[in-house]
């Protein structure tokens, strides 16, 4: 049952993931906290979502606007190297409550006055929600709102979008799991959990490109926005009941 478990939440993470440029840990960390220890699910998810977002890095790194991601990489890297660290001995749980507040609060304000508010794209913003990307990233695997939330303003192309958010999760991955791998948070049992995982991360993948090329970019926006307050909604709904 594990196993169908992590087939099924990989499948449509990824599906997910592919389509509005991130989600998948969100989704799998809902479920995969429900199957393992909280600190070997984040690994699993980090490590199986790295060749989801390896597979768009390369095929689009050409339409990678690194000028708009230098800022949130040069504070959300080791803002989240720090934060992975520091996690092993945190009791989260009250952390995530407010999290779910700060997400749901972000997609109401997106959601009814994105055309009105105008965040701009600069080394500040970059800074900023680079670092607290790297925070979530770092605590709970899940960074990727504040990505959305910079890029989507800043890049208003879909494939674009696609290749720069998927380029800071490779990159952040990278360092991230190198830190992971080495302190105890995954032991030789879990790692026929992660093999399924990461196959049916990339399936999921490849599925997910065809449905991203149909998606118009207002309609991803939206998506976009509505996930991060369902994503929210359902993180406080675990805590408290």
């Amino acid at each position: 049952m594990t196993y169908a478990a992590l087939i099924v939440v990989c499948l449509v993470g990824a599906v997910l993931q592919s389509s509005i440029g991130f989600g998948f840990p969100i989704f799998a960390m809902i479920f995969m906290s429900m199957l393992f220890p909280f600190q070997t699910a984040t690994t699993i998810t980090q490590a199986a979502g790295i060749l989801g977002v390896g597979y768009f890095f390369f095929k689009y790194i050409k339409q990678v606007r690194w000028k708009v991601l230098s800022p949130f990489i040069l504070s959300a890297i080791p803002v989240g190297m720090l934060c992975t660290l520091v996690s092993a001995d945190l009791d989260v749980s009250i952390l995530k409550i407010y999290l779910g507040v700060v997400l749901i609060l972000i997609a109401l304000f997106f959601l009814f006055f994105d055309k009105k508010v105008h965040l701009k794209a600069n080394a500040f913003s970059g800074i900023v929600l680079g670092g607290i990307s790297g925070v979530l990233n770092g605590f709970f695997a899940i960074g990727g709102p504040p990505v959305a939330l910079y890029l989507l303003p800043a890049i208003n192309d879909k494939i674009p979008y696609i290749a720069t958010a998927n380029a800071y999760f490779f990159l952040f991955k990278i360092f991230n799991l190198a830190i992971r791998f080495t302190n105890g948070s995954l032991a030789s049992e879990h790692v026929p959990f992660l093999i399924v995982s990461i196959i049916s991360m990339v399936i999921g993948s490849l599925i997910g490109d065809k449905i991203m090329n149909r998606l118009p970019m207002n309609l991803m926006k939206k998506l976009v926005y509505i996930f991060v307050g369902v994503s929210g909604a359902v993180i406080i709904f675990q805590e408290l009941f």
